[in-house]
This record gives structure tokens, C-alpha cells and sequence, in this order.
């Protein structure tokens, strides 16, 4: 029946006996079609966007996810108080989103991007006789989530219920009252992230590097490395390897530690560079001069693949998403860079029984000490 048909009925029994509650009740259900509300099957609502300026800013909602259980919203009473179920004239999310990105103004590109997980939109009425209306109560629960490079990031929950009071023919409490959730659920989120920019991890935009390498003081536990101290064979405590044919060894390496803290929107990342040898894994069969100067050469070269770290280090640039990953993979690049290094020169020198290569050798890792890296990177690149 359409509101055409209701009319016309209405009119031809004005003259009936009837005549007044016939009309009354036709006229409280045309005032429902007119005002766009069908009752046929489902209650159609509408999630409309106030007609407020949308405010500019530097982020956008790429995704609503419906992740309710029950996907019924609820239901509602007609005039004649029969129950309607209740739905979106769109998909929930398509609603959700397109309200959402009404309120704002995007950059050309938004830095973030954001995904909102719908956990509840619950809806209920009664009948209240003393009223002779009906009363509401809507629920709305939400997350808020940033869209990175893996998974989602939960940022922050929202859950808001309001309660309206409604004439049995005036709909449109139902649909401002849900506008009046989502609305507030928006305020909400702006207004929480505007005081996270500065110190929420997952908000920052930039990773600085503080590389911290300073000369540490050695102990009888761990030599580190130091130009102005040599190692002597008293850095070589332990006892020889009776069935090994080399004359000595070394054990030393590389480490990297340090923590990350916000700091006015920039996560700092604190580097800490270490360079060293342990005396308890380290030992000499002939302690000669000439021996003990091919494992300063050794040592030298951990040094060396430190300094080529601190240049990567220095020249990176880090996304806060991956930093951490990225720091990582540049460690494990020097620390396998270091022992292809450690590899070519005892074997070039055959463990500094070639004196004549270990002479070549001393020359490439002075120049290298020194910053001068042209000569061990042609050695590398050919390798």
C-alpha cells in the first residue's frame, strides 16, 4: 500500500460514521511514509552527516570492519506497536566510513590511515503505556586501529550508550540518536589522538639515532678496544690448545644495545657500540712480537667492521614501522662483514706465516683505521 492509496481511503470514509479514528490511524501511518520510514519488511535507516565543515586533517578512515556477531541492529515499533527489524539502507560499514570521512578534510596524502572495528551497535525499544510512546536505548562499541605496514595496530576502544523517548510516529529519534553515538564516537577519537601525536609509539612519524661509542675501560673479563692501548699477551688468559696448529687466537666482536624513547613526536633510539675481545677465549702458544701484532691486526679489523656499521647507521633512513627490523638486519650485515674480513686476511696471510702478505695487510688496515676504506673494499667486492 502506498501513501497515495492511504490518502484516498482516508478521504472516502470521512463521511462514515467512522470517520475519526479511521482517519486518525490512516493519517499517524501516512505521516511514517512521508517522512521516508517503510514498514514493510525492515525499518530503513540512514546514517546522515550533520552538514558540519568538515575539519582538516592529516589522516583518513580506510576501512570499517562489521565485527558484531549479531548483525541485526534491533528493532522498532510502528504505530500499531508491531516490531520491525532495523537496518541500513547501505552495509554498516559503508555507512560508518562514509560518516566518518564526511567529518574530515584529508591531506592529499594522509600520513595515517585508519581501520574502525564495529563491536557492537545494539538497539532496543519498549512500549510505555503512561507515555503512550516508546523508549530507546542504543549501544555502540568501537575500535580504532592504524594501518601500518603488517597488522592493524589497536589504538583505542569507544563504547557510548544514549536513550531517547519517542511519539509513536515520530521516527526520527531513532536515526539522530544513533547519528549523536557515531558523532560522539568521532569527537572522541580526534580528540584522543590530537594528545598522542607527541608521545604515542605508534603515532610517530620519525626514528633519530643517538650513536653512542665512547672508549670504554677494559677489565680482566673484556679488553675493549682502544687505539691508545695495544693488546699485549696478557690480554690472553686462556690455556693453549695443545691439538690446534695455529700459534694463537683471538676472540673478538662487535655489539650493539640501547633503548627507544619519544621524545616530541621522534622516537630516539639510543645506539650503543661496543667493540672487544675476551681474554678468557683468547690464548698464544710463542708470544713474539711479530705474533702478537697479526692479532692486533685481528682485533683491528673488528674495529674496522664497527666504523663501516656506524657509516650505515649514520646514512639510514628508518621508518618507524620497521626500525627496529631495520637496525637489526644492519648489524647482522657488520657482524657477518667482520668475519668475511677476520676469513681474507688469515687466509691471504696464512695466518701471518706469509710476512710479505701480512706486511699488505698491516698497510690496508691502517689506511682503513684511518677512514680510508678504497683498497678493503676492492678486497670484498672481489671475494
Amino acid at each position: 500500500m502506498n501513501s497515495q492509496v492511504i490518502l484516498e481511503v482516508s478521504i472516502s470514509l470521512l463521511h462514515s460514521p467512522m470517520t475519526r479514528i479511521l482517519s486518525s490511524a490512516f493519517l499517524s501511518l501516512l505521516l511514517f511514509l512521508c517522512a521516508g520510514y517503510s514498514f514493510g519488511q525492515d525499518v530503513i535507516l540512514k546514517l546522515k552527516s550533520d552538514g558540519n565543515t568538515p575539519q582538516a586533517r592529516d589522516y583518513t578512515f580506510k576501512q570499517v570492519i562489521d565485527s558484531r556477531t549479531q548483525k541485526s541492529i534491533g528493532q522498532i515499533f510502528d504505530p500499531q506497536r508491531n516490531k520491525h527489524p532495523a537496518s541500513f539502507a547501505d552495509s554498516l560499514p559503508q555507512e560508518v566510513l562514509g560518516f566518518y570521512n564526511a567529518r574530515i578534510n584529508s591531506t592529499k596524502n594522509p600520513y595515517y590511515k585508519f581501520l574502525v572495528k564495529v563491536y557492537k551497535l545494539d538497539l532496543k525499544e519498549i512500549y510505555q503505556p503512561d507515555l503512550k510512546g516508546y523508549r530507546g536505548d542504543i549501544q555502540l562499541s568501537l575500535g580504532f586501529f592504524l594501518i601500518g605496514e603488517n597488522e592493524p595496530v589497536h589504538l583505542v576502544d569507544f563504547t557510548s550508550k544514549v536513550q531517547y523517548g519517542r511519539p509513536g510516529t515520530q521516527m526520527h529519534y531513532v536515526e539522530s540518536s544513533i547519528h549523536k553515538l557515531f558523532e560522539s564516537s568521532w569527537e572522541y577519537f580526534d580528540s584522543w589522538l590530537s594528545t598522542q601525536y607527541l608521545t604515542n609509539r605508534s603515532l610517530v612519524k620519525k626514528v633519530r639515532l643517538n650513536i653512542t661509542d665512547p672508549v670504554r675501560e677494559s677489565s680482566k673479563d673484556t679488553v675493549f678496544y682502544d687505539p691508545e692501548r695495544p693488546l699485549t699477551w696478557e690480554d690472553f688468559t686462556e690455556t693453549p690448545n695443545p691439538r690446534s696448529s695455529f700459534n694463537a687466537t683471538i676472540f673478538s666482536s662487535i655489539s650493539i644495545e640501547g633503548n627507544a624513547n619519544i621524545e616530541n613526536g621522534e622516537i630516539v633510539q639510543v645506539i650503543s657500540v661496543k667493540v672487544y675481545m675476551l681474554p678468557e677465549q683468547s690464548w698464544v702458544k710463542d708470544a713474539s712480537e711479530y705474533a702478537n701484532n697479526h692479532e692486533q691486526r685481528h682485533f683491528d679489523l673488528t674495529r674496522i667492521a664497527a666504523n663501516r656499521m656506524i657509516i650505515r647507521l649514520k646514512n639510514v633512513e628508518l621508518e618507524p614501522f620497521l626500525f627496529e627490523a631495520t637496525l637489526n638486519d644492519i648489524y647482522l650485515d657488520a657482524y657477518r662483514e667482520m668475519n668475511r674480513l677476520q676469513e681474507l686476511y688469515d687466509s691471504q696471510t696464512r695466518n701471518g706465516m706469509n710476512s710479505e702478505k701480512q706486511a699488505d695487510w698491516n698497510q690496508i688496515i691502517r689506511k682503513a683505521s684511518a677512514g680510508d676504506m678504497e683498497t678493503l673494499d676492492k678486497f670484498l667486492d672481489r671475494e
